[in-house]
């Protein structure tokens, strides 16, 4: 019995002391060197923090790059004035060459050029952006380089957009369907070198 109980602590205080082991040593991770991941049932999905040359958008020098089986995706960090409420504004691929004068095209405003009638007025509310502490308390700072990286990120409604919206966040005229599942992300990684600056 005492062998049992003492097999069973191990078991329970071995993967929460790994885990407090590897939350100290991402705390000082930098946005820009940042890796999070969900993982699912034979899939894994990663979001990446990646420097811009200048800035990515009016609030912030990274971009956010998601990458699920299918492709990547790209988004730059938007703050409402009044609220403080930070969304996600799809763009293309920032390492692109034509991003390289004034930085990727929103790909919302590209597919409402194609489809200016198409049903887009619940996109941005899918869009949210929430970064997280260590106790999941909500913080109103998005990720800059130089900061320490947030513990967890979430995006509550961003399956959604992926299923339902898709070909306003993509700038690939093939995309189907992206079947992501709800999650949080967590930290999970510091590289050692930050992703190569993208333009512009």
């Amino acid at each position: 019995m005492k062998r049992y109980l003492a097999t069973l602590l191990v078991a329970l205080i071995f993967p929460a002391a790994a885990a407090a082991q590897s939350e100290i040593a991402l705390a000082g991770c930098p946005a820009e060197r940042a890796v999070y991941t969900l993982a699912t049932e034979g899939d894994e999905y990663a979001i990446t923090l990646v420097p811009a040359r200048t800035r990515a958008g009016f609030s912030s020098d990274l971009y956010l790059r998601l990458t699920t089986p299918q492709r990547d995706y790209w988004f730059v960090f938007e703050v409402a004035a009044s609220q403080g409420n930070i969304t996600l504004n799809p763009v293309g691929d920032p390492y692109a060459s034509e991003a390289r004068a004034t930085g990727p095209a929103n790909t919302i405003e590209a597919f409402r050029s194609r489809w200016p009638d198409a049903p887009m007025d619940e996109l941005p509310s899918l869009l949210r952006f929430y970064a997280l502490d260590a106790e999941l308390g909500f913080t109103l700072a998005q990720p800059q380089q130089g900061q320490p990286a947030p513990p967890w990120l979430l995006m509550p409604e961003l399956n959604t957009a992926l299923w339902y919206h898709l070909p306003a966040l993509t700038d690939d005229p093939g995309a189907e369907r992206d079947p992501m599942p709800r999650g949080i992300f967590r930290l999970t990684a510091c590289l050692d070198t930050a992703p190569p600056a993208a333009f512009p």
